[in-house]
């Protein structure tokens, strides 16, 4: 028999993916602002959750109001939405194996490499508010963190490096690289986030009460992903003004070797692929 999933912010880029790929072995359901039926799963509001009536065997919660590049929340509408709807959510469905999808950003970025075993360090509001609520579902000990870094893919909000270059590319053909470009960050496929999702819902007793970093195994710097636009788009690469920001370095070997998880997407391919979907909007 199929057990029932629960997916919180199924409608977001990430919520939408994993529910394609978990419909084929589960039952599953979605929870969003409104409610709606989106490719035959029900979708129930996040505003009447008293009505939902399903019994998940496990809740995974996608949702957050976010805050980076150039999309800024208020500290109320983060604490609304990371903090007291997760919290209404663990105590709705009380029986439910639980895992969470929070952010590296939590992370103390101090220039050395970051493992699971890092320290927290939350310096922002969107990242303060998301360390809240890892605290209210790791105390009800039936559930497992997942922190995410940079996740992109087709569908990808355009908030951030990867859709920014790709759409100065496409409209100017130039690609304005900030400092040297010398700076580092880790991006994951999103279908490689929904692998390391089943992967912890195949291994959850193994995972349960445990941070885990959900991170590919390697790193570009912002230099290296213009290259592979310009390449793609006969674009020109540009330096403006300075980057400051510093680089952030994984090491998830505790992670992977919990979930027997490897990444399948190459980078490379999937940016040429993310630049033809993004061909057919110009």
């Amino acid at each position: 028999m199929k057990k029932n999933v629960i997916i919180t912010g199924i409608q977001g880029f990430l919520g939408n993916r994993l529910k394609e790929m978990l419909c084929v072995n589960f039952n599953v359901f979605g929870i969003a602002r409104n409610e709606s039926i989106n490719s035959e799963v029900p979708i129930f509001s996040s505003s009447k959750l008293d009505a939902i009536n399903v019994e998940p065997d496990y809740l995974i919660i996608c949702h957050a109001a976010v805050s980076s590049g150039n999309v800024k929340q208020d500290s109320d509408i983060l604490y609304e939405t990371n903090v007291k709807l997760t919290e209404q959510l663990v105590s709705k469905f009380n029986t439910s194996k639980i895992i969470y999808i929070s952010t590296a950003s939590i992370f103390y970025g101090n220039r050395v490499i970051i493992n699971e075993k890092s320290l927290n360090s939350p310096s922002n509001s969107y990242s303060i508010s998301k360390f809240w609520a890892e605290k209210i579902v790791l105390n009800t000990n039936r559930a497992t963190i997942l922190r995410l870094s940079s996740l992109f893919g087709i569908g990808m909000s355009d908030n951030t490096i990867i859709p920014n270059y790709i759409n100065q590319a496409l409209s100017n053909n130039v690609i304005e690289v900030w400092g040297e470009g010398k700076r580092k960050q880790n991006y994951t496929h999103v279908d490689d986030v929904c692998r390391y999702i089943i992967k912890s819902i195949e291994a959850f007793e193994l995972v349960k009460g445990k941070v885990l970093l959900a991170v590919d195994t390697e790193e570009y710097s912002n230099i290296a992903l213009a290259k592979i636009i310009s390449e793609e788009t006969n674009s020109e690469i540009e330096y403006k003004n300075e980057d400051n920001a510093i680089s952030l370095i994984y090491n998830n070997e505790e992670t992977r070797r919990l979930l027997n998880w490897n990444p399948i997407s190459d980078f490379k391919q999937e940016i040429k692929n993310y630049i033809k979907w993004k061909q057919k909007q110009f």
